[in-house]
Parts: C-alpha cells; structure tokens; sequence
C-alpha cells in the first residue's frame, strides 16, 4: 500500500472503534490505558466513543508503547504494522 491510497478523511467513531480494539487486544481496561497516558478513564471513554478526536501526545505514546501503527488506529489504512 502507498500513502496516496490511504483514506484522507477522519472518521472518529472508526477511530474509537479502532482504540476499544486494540486496547481489549492488549487486555487493557480504560482505566489502565488512561494510568499509561497520565489521564482519566473519561477521557479515553470520550475517544472510544467518538466524541474526541484522540489527541496527538497520547496516540504518539500508544504507538511508540505498543508498536502499532498511527495510519492504522486513524482508519487510514487497514494494516495496523508499523511500516518501516
């Protein structure tokens, strides 16, 4: 896949959708996700729920923690291996 074929827009109920995913992938409750991004539990049920868009900061920590990709937990692309 090429960059020019990812989604541009931004859908933030995928995004959430994406994020409940891959937490309950790494058996991480909100509350646990939130102690790993220094925030609240609200504020990643916000974002699961498509009422935020994840901020920029926390995305970075989950990719960076976790290994996954930022295109794939934005509903840019389909693959979520970070590409190299």
């Amino acid at each position: 896949m090429h960059y020019r074929d990812m989604k541009k827009e931004i859908d933030r109920k995928k995004i959430g959708s994406r994020l409940k995913e891959f937490r309950k992938e790494h058996n991480l409750t909100q509350a646990k996700l939130a102690q790993v991004l220094n925030t609240v539990h609200q504020v990643i049920n916000n974002y699961e729920n498509g009422n935020r868009l994840i901020a920029t900061p926390f995305l970075y920590t989950i990719c960076s923690k976790y290994n996954i990709s930022a295109d794939y937990l934005l509903g840019r692309t389909d693959n979520p291996k970070v590409f190299k």
